[in-house]
């Protein structure tokens, strides 16, 4: 039914892979999915992974300032021997769990963001990456038209690079990041589901929680297809996944024991995308050259 629409996705479906070093050394990564939009670079995705990678930045940023202060204080030969090393404990050391370095992978080697924009409340981020080659991509995507009926029932597929775990390694010599051998280039996941409703739902955004327009799905959004597609049989954008819902059922499980029962509570578990008009509202509001099906490409 969708393998039409999953070979056009994935012609502008490509993974991120975030890693991060912490001071004692210890390497982890978070792996996300995004949307090359357009010849120009410009991608979509979820905003808690482009928030992901601010914070690390933010972090990194922080630890290397705490380093330079060092190194600039140790230089200083005007102030006492004593009085350097005595001023160097003064300063706010970071701890072992501190980062210390980070890096994106672009599902390529060479790519780098150079601006971004982050909509929080709707869990929606734009970028831009370099260097893009036009010739890379022979399809670009098409968002859903706001015209044509979201109709429940509809058949959807989801993209992304789930059910994997990569640990990263840094080498500091060059301060840079390897990947495992194997690990790379990471396999595409599609998943079904069917479009249920569109729903409001309220996510965290610094001391608030703001709501945004999502479109929900029969199956979950898996970690590791965040920020991917979700699209029709002909390809048309409907939402970007965001996160997953748990809707608590009336009925429970007993798990009985030795000594005592266990009741667990029982969930329906679903996946939420943020809404197409949400995604084309963000991108004119910053100028962001995309594609939208015709009135004729309605299911």
């Amino acid at each position: 039914m969708f393998g039409e629409a999953v070979a056009k996705a994935l012609q502008y479906t490509r993974p991120m892979v975030i890693s991060a070093c912490t001071e004692s050394g210890e390497c982890s990564s978070t792996i996300g999915t995004y949307v090359v939009l357009n010849n120009e670079g410009w991608i979509l995705t979820a905003g808690h992974l482009m928030e992901i990678i601010r914070q690390q930045h933010q972090a990194v940023q922080l630890h290397a300032g705490y380093r330079d202060n060092v190194i600039q204080f140790e230089r200083d030969v005007t102030a006492d021997k004593r009085y350097r090393k005595k001023g160097v404990r003064t300063f706010q050391k970071p701890s072992a769990s501190n980062l210390r370095h980070h890096s994106v992978w672009w599902g390529e080697d060479g790519l780098r963001l150079v601006e971004a924009r982050i909509l929080l409340p709707a869990d929606l981020a734009i970028g831009r990456l370099e260097p893009i080659s036009p010739d890379t991509f022979t399809h670009y995507p098409m968002l859903k038209n706001p015209d044509n009926h979201y109709l429940p029932g509809t058949m959807l597929c989801k993209l992304g690079f789930p059910l994997h775990a990569i640990t990263p390694e840094f080498d500091p010599t060059d301060n840079t990041f390897t990947l495992p051998a194997g690990s790379v280039p990471l396999p595409a996941f599609p998943l079904e589901g069917i479009f249920t409703r569109v729903i409001q739902s309220s996510l965290p955004s610094g001391n608030n929680e703001k709501s945004g327009t999502f479109i929900e799905t029969s199956t979950p959004s898996l970690i590791g297809m965040m920020g991917g597609p979700v699209f029709d049989t002909n390809a048309a954008i409907w939402g970007i996944q965001s996160h997953t819902m748990h809707h608590g059922l009336d009925f429970q499980t007993v798990v009985r024991s030795r000594s005592s029962k266990i009741h667990t509570q029982q969930f329906l578990n679903t996946g939420l995308a943020v809404h197409a008009t949400a995604i084309r509202d963000f991108l004119n509001a910053h100028s962001i050259n995309y594609q939208t099906e015709t009135s004729q490409d309605s299911i």
